[in-house]
């Protein structure tokens, strides 16, 4: 597994548009890095490349399995190409595992060590997002600390859930492209990006005054989502500073909550006019 295949349009193709332009922008990195070490718990999975790049994403076991619950050769060894990982990606088993690459790779500590940009804040999303009294939120995912904050600032809060039991405010998962056209404001988790129905979400948002995609699962990379055509306006994700003490949470089943001091939050507004980050 450590030779590098040619990862070429057809994985874009077969993957979705999203997904195969986040491993496209990603993929020369990826051909110089390789794999340290990788640990899959009941929730999460993280990855931790030579350089010490380290990068977590959602398992979403639905749709990946539990990889801790099967053979260990599920998981990529000591050595193995990172381009290999990532480009599993927008499979299925093992696509969680190329998620927390991509982030491996980009969400790097020094990038957000000091001040770069006005587009980058570390900190939580609702100090940086604008919420107003007659906005309807949309949320993908029941991201349950943001629920009470989000619904007293705003008209109406709709959660789509693929999980839970049914309220007025809980949606199933499948009604979210048919009302987030009628939102205002969209909160959409990252795990779409391994789940498939990233692009679909985003398209059906276009008409969002803001479009977030949040969850520690979130590639920090404005660039790809800049010239998508399928639009998110800000990534609220996280970036690893303590990666053994993450390993730690992950191996033990733990989740966001857990991750605090581990990790740091950061978001970054993605600049439409196809700018990105400003080099350092």
């Amino acid at each position: 597994m450590n030779a590098k295949p040619n990862h070429g349009a057809s994985v874009r193709d077969s993957a979705g548009l999203v997904v195969g332009m986040l491993r496209s922008h990603l993929m020369p990195g990826a051909q110089e890095r390789t794999i340290r070490q990788v640990v899959a718990g009941a929730r999460f999975c993280a990855v931790i490349l030579d350089d010490g790049g380290t990068g977590v994403a959602n398992l979403c076991p639905d749709v990946c399995g539990e990889p801790s619950r099967q053979a260990s050769d599920w998981l990529p060894r000591r050595g193995t190409a990172a381009a290999d990982v990532l480009a599993t990606l927008g499979s299925t088993a093992q696509s969680a595992l190329g998620l927390a690459t991509a982030n491996a790779l980009a969400n790097r500590p020094d990038n957000w060590g000091g001040p770069r940009d006005a587009a980058v804040v570390v900190g939580d999303l609702l100090d940086v997002l604008e919420l107003r009294p007659d906005d309807h939120v949309g949320m993908v995912g029941c991201f349950s600390p943001l629920v009470e904050p989000v619904r007293q600032r705003v008209k109406r809060l709709s959660i789509f859930e693929r999980r839970g039991h049914l309220t007025p405010d809980l949606l199933p998962e499948n009604r979210a492209a048919e009302l987030l056209p009628e939102c205002s404001v969209a909160l959409i988790t990252a795990t779409t990006l391994v789940n498939g129905t990233i692009d679909a979400l985003l398209g059906a948002a276009a008409n969002c005054r803001e479009v977030v995609l949040l969850g520690p699962s979130t590639p920090l990379v404005p660039e790809v989502f800049a010239k998508s055509p399928q639009r998110a306006s800000l990534l609220s994700g996280v970036v690893v500073a303590d990666a053994a003490g993450l390993l730690r949470v992950v191996a033990r089943g733990g989740g966001t909550r857990d991750f605090k001091s581990s990790m740091a939050k950061v978001n970054v507004r993605v600049n439409v006019t196809g700018a990105g980050l400003p080099e350092a």
